[in-house]
């Protein structure tokens, strides 16, 4: 019974400490992210229809819902699809940066400019079938599959230079996706499987944070490791890349043979990375940024398709001093999205892709733009609130001190704590997401360690007491005796440091 016991006693404390490195994770932005896909054994994945799913980073924060198609777009159901009598319907197709990935809908290119066409009362409407991470051969399929039905009189794909690699590849990454030939038809014996579930081990920060370090895939070129979604960049280009690059091509000659099919125009409209809208911003002399564009406008070109030119404008708008994309994920922001409207507004009238405007003296609505603003911060609110709730109960205890008085004291004291997090959070905030999270962890560690050199010979202590107690298999106790030591170790070190003091008595 002891040995029961004593093992349970293990297994308990083993608990807590997994769930308080777990816990640390999440606080930290390391837990796993939110999903809104679901396998399809055709397209590898599609976004599950009539769902919600919320992304934030330092950079943006959004709600992603998707309508009964799975689109990001408004169809109730699968009969709405039919095109109503008078309007022309436009599709959009690409990936992340069509969805709109990390931006509202309100500030989404796609979404701005049909909001612009119907201000003029044009009856022009735009479905926005981009789903993230899918390459040129799904947007294929998924015309394929959905074409007849949404009847479009114009298609424009938007490839980016990532879907060059992917094309050529029987898997994105970790997940299953279609492998077809140069002239798009599906290649022989390759049969896609649903990828297990996520386990809950899966639904871990700590598996989420080993997924991290795995990093993304890598080739090496002439002995340097390089990601295999850049190697179209390089300007001595490896074989493998121009290989994805030929079929790159007979994939977009396929995509306009099956749009002509549906009765509809064809363009392509490459959206251009930010290394290549900002070229010249320390590049690698073994690099050219703007050739992944280059690449995919000759193909088009080849085509006698029309092809959108978007570099152009989103540099004119670098060089005014737009920041155009996130600086740490590489989409587009809100302002990047509204030039994006702009130059397709443009684009369309000028090669009459959309019926003109019956009055074209009317002045044309606003479709650029720097979008929505962006919303107070939220911070004074917590300040204010627990300045008032944590001065209540001060003054509440300690009856003989001065209301006033008080409240000061709690004041100053979250003005410290606040300072301090907002000026680690904008560090952070500064760096790479990789490298932020790094300095974030390390940071933390920095204070543990400080925590421990404080304790001193204390830590040999609590380390006694904590393994009498297991080896004695009192299990039970170990969660009151872990919460009773490290509030009693804060305590110690916010006695003897008045450096994290501030911090610690926050927390009481």
């Amino acid at each position: 019974m002891k040995a029961l016991n004593v093992l349970l006693a293990v297994l308990v404390s083993a608990a807590i400490a997994f769930g308080v490195f777990e816990g640390g994770l999440r606080l930290l932005g390391f837990g796993p992210p939110a999903i809104n896909t679901e396998f399809d054994d055709e397209l590898g994945w599609r976004a599950r229809p009539d769902h919600s799913i919320e992304r934030s980073s330092s950079e943006f924060d959004l709600t992603l819902t998707t309508d009964a198609l799975g689109l990001r777009d408004d169809f109730a159901n699968a009969d709405a699809v039919a095109k109503a009598e008078g309007v022309h319907r436009v599709l959009f197709l690409g990936d992340s940066f069509v969805n709109g990935y990390t931006v509202a809908r309100e500030d989404l290119f796609v979404d701005r400019l049909e909001a612009a066409y119907a201000a003029e009362g044009r009856s022009i409407e735009i479905v926005n079938a981009g789903v993230q991470g899918y390459s040129t051969d799904q947007q294929l399929l998924w015309l394929r599959r959905h074409g007849a039905a949404l009847a479009p009189d114009l298609v424009v794909v938007f490839p980016y230079e990532n879907d060059i690699w992917w094309n050529a590849s029987g898997r994105y990454v970790e997940e299953p996706k279609p492998l077809l030939g140069d002239d798009g038809t599906p290649i022989t014996g390759h049969e896609l499987v649903a990828p297990p579930a996520r386990t809950l081990w899966g639904k871990t920060a700590t598996a989420n944070l080993a997924r991290l370090f795995r990093g993304a895939p890598t080739i090496e070129v002439d002995g340097t490791a390089v990601p295999v979604e850049m190697t179209s960049r390089l300007i001595a280009t490896p074989e493998a890349a121009l290989s994805a690059e030929r079929r790159t091509a007979g994939l977009l000659a396929a995509m306009a043979a099956e749009a002509e099919g549906v009765g509809a125009r064809f363009v392509v409209c490459p959206i251009p990375s930010r290394a290549h809208v900002e070229a010249g911003d320390g590049a690698d002399e073994r690099v050219d940024p703007a050739r992944p564009h280059r690449v995919l406008t000759a193909a088009a070109t080849s085509l006698d398709a029309g092809a959108i030119d978007l570099a152009g404008p989103l540099r004119v708008a670098h060089e005014a001093g737009t920041e155009a994309y996130y600086r740490h994920d590489f989409h587009l922001n809100p302002a990047g999205n509204g030039v994006v409207a702009a130059a397709l507004y443009d684009a369309f009238d000028a090669n009459s892709l959309v019926p003109a405007l019956e009055d074209p003296t009317r002045a044309a609505p606003p479709v650029g733009g720097g979008g929505a603003a962006g919303g107070l911060p939220r911070w004074p609110l917590w300040y204010l609130g627990l300045t008032l709730l944590l001065g209540t109960l001060y003054s509440r205890t300690y009856t003989e001190e001065a209301t006033a008085s008080a409240y000061v004291r709690v004041a100053l004291l979250l003005a410290v704590v606040f300072a301090t997090a907002i000026g680690v959070s904008a560090l952070v905030g500064s760096l790479a997401p990789t490298t932020g999270r790094i300095v974030l962890v390390g940071l933390v560690i920095a204070l543990l360690t400080f925590v421990a050199y404080k304790l001193g010979d204390r830590v040999g202590t609590i380390l006694e007491l904590l393994t009498a107690f297991a080896l004695r298999g009192h299990w039970y106790l170990m969660p009151l005796l872990s919460v009773l030591l490290t509030v009693g170790s804060l305590l110690v070190v916010a006695a003897s440091s008045p450096l994290v003091a501030p911090f610690i008595y926050t927390l009481f």
